[in-house]
């Protein structure tokens, strides 16, 4: 969805609906759903403000046991965006921007790509290691057995063998 910035007037709000298909530009995400919801456009003379809720899904892996699943989006859109008009802003001088500037700019052309926005919110809503339930207990690492479904005979140590120096460290150190 594009939307031409120039044919906004100041105080006028935009309300639409939103379901789209959204490429994530991305090889471990797909969004094979369409993004649903609403967005709320405003603009007053120096900025355009974008909010709204949007829904999708998408295929993942579980984080731990690796079984597929479809995990539930939601993205919220506030975003601002600084309205430059043939190389000014509001009528002054572009100001250069400052990393403490936390608005975006908008390019000499006035239009504004609200799926790349609605894009990077879906990226940024994705959790860091998803699982298929809370209680996941993943994958045996000698065996690869899932522990959701089956146990197995091997026994898992009490440390991992790689951080049993530091255990040697610690006894060696005095008690406070």
């Amino acid at each position: 969805m594009r939307i031409d910035v120039a044919a906004l007037e100041a105080g006028q709000v935009i309300r639409a609906a939103l379901s789209e298909t959204i490429d994530s530009l991305t090889e471990d995400v797909t969004f094979d759903v369409p993004v649903a919801g609403e967005v709320e456009i405003s603009r007053d003379p120096t900025t355009v403000r974008l909010r709204g809720t949007l829904e999708t899904s998408t295929p993942l892996s579980c984080g731990r046991c690796l079984t597929p699943l479809r995990l539930p989006l939601r993205a919220y859109l506030r975003e601002e965006f600084l309205v430059y008009a043939g190389g000014k802003a509001g009528g002054a001088e572009q100001p250069e921007l400052k990393t403490e500037d936390f608005i975006h700019p908008l390019g000499p052309d006035l239009i504004l790509d609200v799926t790349e926005v609605v894009r990077q919110q879906l990226l940024l809503a994705l959790p860091m290691i998803p699982l298929c339930r809370p209680d996941c207990r993943g994958l045996c690492p000698q065996c690869g057995a899932n522990w959701n479904e089956t146990t197995c005979s091997h026994q898992v140590p009490d440390i991992d063998p790689r951080l049993e120096p530091l255990l040697k460290l610690r006894d060696r150190l005095p008690e406070e």
